[in-house]
């Protein structure tokens, strides 16, 4: 058994993470990146940049979800807390926390939750 003070990165997480592939724009002053949110969870998200950032930087990530048939636009506030080059240095993985986390964002948490479920119910 594992001593709890060698506990992963992963392990140490206190938030579900949902699984994701959206398109996102990260706007940091006069700057627009492409990104690519990979995972949401309620205190933060991962995405993918072709361009490092640093940490302890603050952005807002845009990005559009269809919710409902209704195309959802979220603009959030976040604070760059970790960057992993990938084994090239071309692209790196960014994870983020929320500086605010909004009604509308809170909605779209449920809604993956939901959808998670949905994927995992065992078949009867």
């Amino acid at each position: 058994m594992m001593p709890p003070n060698n506990r992963s990165v992963l392990e140490k997480r206190k938030d579900v993470r949902y699984s994701s592939h959206r398109a996102s724009i990260l706007k940091q002053d006069n700057v627009r990146l492409y990104t690519t949110i990979i995972n949401f969870s309620a205190s933060g998200v991962g995405f993918l940049s072709g361009q490092t950032l640093n940490v302890n930087e603050e952005a807002e990530l845009v990005f559009e979800v269809d919710i409902d048939g209704k195309a959802v636009h979220y603009n959030i506030p976040i604070i760059i807390v970790r960057v992993d080059a990938d084994a090239d240095g071309f692209e790196f993985n960014v994870g983020a926390n929320l500086n605010k986390v909004t009604f509308e964002y809170r909605q779209l948490l449920k809604k993956l939750a939901q959808m998670h479920e949905q994927l995992n119910k065992p078949n009867d």
